[in-house]
């Protein structure tokens, strides 16, 4: 993520939660799906313009992801990926992930035609019993030369060796100096330079963090978080995404168990009851 000399403005990647329903119950969710009383769902209008302010800001972007909850359980998929491939040629490519139980309808099929080049699958693979769809959803792709990956965690050398447990997000860091030691090590600001996500209009850095700012653990700051909306200057906006890299911490790391390469694993997917 920089500023060329050029003033353009890119990123490696950037994602857009396009609802917050899903038809798994999935214990560890990190999108935290399960646990709203009612999962917060958008529809086009207000995702249309989320995305157009993202591009405002953002001249070129490798990997722009949409993702739930269950994105294949919007009635919308289908205008929403019309509409983010109007921006093509600022994406490297368009990845949508889903857990492999919902077959794509005819229009959805249309929409990724359209640049089938340019969209990618991630189908996760939680077991026969979970994602059902799997091998239907594969065929049809298959076929349609459209492309895919499917991630295995069924198998115990599945993906990452299972999930991770962020936890209740009960305070458990007081100091500065703990907080920077998490960061260090956490996975998510290190090897992966932040999962950036779109939320309501807003980017924010990662799931933990904005979880946090949602259960009135931590507040909404200007250093950590940008609100497309919020009427301040392109070049501001960008400046802030910029300097998030450079953070030493999150006023979330002291209340998350990060994503560590010494992070308990357990088993993917375990649903509630």
């Amino acid at each position: 993520m920089n500023i060329e000399k050029s003033g353009l403005f890119k990123m490696h990647r950037c994602g857009i939660i396009i609802t917050y329903r899903c038809n798994l119950r999935c214990k560890l969710c990190t999108a935290y799906s399960p646990y709203y009383e009612i999962p917060p769902h958008f529809n086009f209008e207000e995702l249309k313009k989320s995305i157009d302010k993202y591009f405002e800001i953002v001249d070129y972007v490798e990997k722009f992801t949409i993702s739930g909850g269950e994105p294949m359980v919007h009635k919308e998929l289908d205008s929403i990926i019309s509409h983010t491939i109007r921006y093509s040629e600022k994406i490297g490519f368009i990845e949508i992930i889903t857990n492999g139980t919902v077959v794509p309808n005819e229009k959805l099929i249309d929409a990724i035609m359209e640049k089938r080049s340019k969209i990618k699958f991630l189908i996760d693979d939680y077991g026969k019993d979970l994602s059902i769809k799997v091998d239907e959803i594969s065929n049809i792709f298959d076929e349609l030369k459209i492309q895919y990956q499917v991630r295995n965690h069924v198998t115990e050398d599945g993906h990452c060796g299972g999930w991770i447990d962020f936890g209740d997000f009960s305070q458990k860091l007081y100091t500065n100096e703990e907080k920077e030691k998490l960061f260090e090590k956490c996975a998510i600001p290190q090897k992966m330079k932040f999962c950036f996500t779109i939320k309501q209009g807003e980017i924010h850095p990662c799931g933990p963090s904005y979880r946090c700012i949602e259960l009135g653990k931590i507040k909404k700051i200007p250093e950590e978080y940008v609100d497309l909306f919020e009427d301040i200057s392109i070049h501001e906006k960008q400046q802030r995404i910029c300097k998030m890299q450079n953070l030493k911490s999150l006023q979330a790391c002291a209340f998350c168990n990060g994503m560590c390469e010494d992070s308990l694993r357990f088993r993917a997917a375990e649903q509630l009851e």
